[in-house]
């Protein structure tokens, strides 16, 4: 039995890919050169080289990222990063050949293309700076970032219980509350947190009706019943392909601006097979060979879900090794030796028979590195004392405390 297993790659492009309806007339559209569709093409390439290492470590049954946001995110980290940390982020990019000033005004192109607000579309884009009171940051980095990323940046005091429920509202109220937090609590050594938040919410061009939704079986892909789903039903023009190792369609928002691709495995293959075949190249190939096919249907399940993951470690294994360690060279940031301690990516989708709601933050954490000695501790668990007279360092009375209380 076909087992009807969806991989699905929600890709924020514009439809120069297939031929479906037209770009709305006054939208900003992405000027391609030469330097610019290399920008485009890299970060395809990342984002997909991404996807397959999460899906490789990954159990989950469902699984999104957003490639868009996590660039974007490391891309300010990169404003800040010199010598071998520099080429390590340019090498896990596929930015060589490029200067930064040519990667931060193309990345502003992007962006100001991607942002959308029109009649059955929003996308929005935000970027934010978060450091530490007290804590010297290089000017040029905050001008780079504010300029090309239209990044806010903010100084708060990051020893107050508020910090964190500031920059957790900032999170929710970008993503429309669909992500409500990117942090749960501030560690004593984290002195910066890069966050760039997207959110997403199209209508389909055609919409599902939901009377044409009924309940249908859906398989594993070993053929045997997963279990009865709401399955929509759609009959329309869509742009298809169709190859021995898979059937494709693309699904266009309104306007034409936006669309998703829905890849169907072919017999004997699985998602996670057909995954590990996409690249930069094998992507652009494909989607330009998507084409029309009148009275298409299609059937597809209505799904919501979240996804979270600390990205550290699909990183390291794709070259950014160096940026975690103490070998770490920020100090395009600061000259305060600091590293990167997680990456945080949080995403959410809902697709049903209007369109489609989805969001991801990408939260990039600078902590200090053990190099330098801290500016601050925090004894805000268990912790030892001890009196002791100076010159001789005789020791009066020690202890320890594991429940501190205090009583008149």
């Amino acid at each position: 039995m076909k087992s009807p297993v969806y991989l699905m790659i929600i890709v924020l492009t514009m439809t120069g890919l297939g031929t479906g309806c037209s770009q709305e007339p006054g939208d900003p559209v992405f000027e391609y050169n030469l330097k610019s569709a290399t920008i485009i093409e890299t970060n395809n390439d990342f984002g997909l080289k991404l996807f397959r290492n999460v899906i490789a470590e990954e159990n989950q049954p469902n699984i999104m990222i957003s490639p868009a946001s996590v660039s974007i995110a490391l891309g300010m980290a990169y404003n800040g990063a010199e010598n071998s940390t520099r080429d390590a982020f340019e090498e896990i990019l596929n930015y060589q050949g490029l200067t930064r000033m040519e990667i931060n005004e193309i990345t502003r192109e992007l962006i100001n293309v991607l942002v959308t607000n029109s009649s059955g579309n929003v996308v929005e884009i935000a970027n934010s700076i978060w450091y530490d009171q007290g804590f010297p940051v290089e000017q040029e980095f905050i001008d780079l970032n504010s300029t090309y990323y239209d990044a806010e940046v903010r100084e708060i005091d990051f020893r107050k219980a508020q910090a964190v429920k500031t920059i957790n509202d900032w999170v929710s109220g970008k993503t429309n509350g669909k992500i409500d937090e990117i942090i749960e609590a501030i560690d004593p050594d984290m002195m910066m947190i890069l966050i760039n938040a997207i959110y997403f919410n199209c209508l389909w061009d055609v919409e599902f009706k939901p009377g044409d939704t009924r309940d249908a079986p859906f398989f594993t892909e070993m053929g045997t019943l997963f279990r009865q789903v709401e399955m929509m039903h759609l009959e329309s023009n869509f742009n298809t392909l169709h190859t021995e190792g898979f059937s494709a369609v693309e699904l266009p928002y309104k306007k034409g601006k936006f669309s998703m691709f829905l890849f169907l495995p072919g017999e004997g293959s699985s998602v996670d097979s057909l995954a590990g075949e996409l690249d930069g190249d094998s992507w652009k190939a494909l989607s330009e060979a998507f084409t029309e096919r009148k009275n298409f249907t299609v059937e597809m399940p209505r799904f919501k879900f979240e996804f979270e993951r600390s990205l550290l470690d699909d990183l390291r294994a794709m070259g950014l090794g160096i940026a975690f360690t103490d070998g770490a060279d920020f100090s395009g940031i600061s000259p305060v030796e600091l590293l990167i301690s997680d990456v945080i990516h949080k995403t959410y989708i809902d697709v049903n028979e209007k369109g489609t709601e989805a969001a991801a933050v990408t939260g990039v954490i600078m902590e200090t590195t053990s190099l330098g000695p801290p500016s601050f501790i925090r004894l805000d668990r268990p912790f030892l004392f001890a009196i002791a007279e100076k010159s001789s360092r005789s020791i009066l009375f020690i202890g320890k405390v594991t429940e501190p209380s205090y009583e008149n």
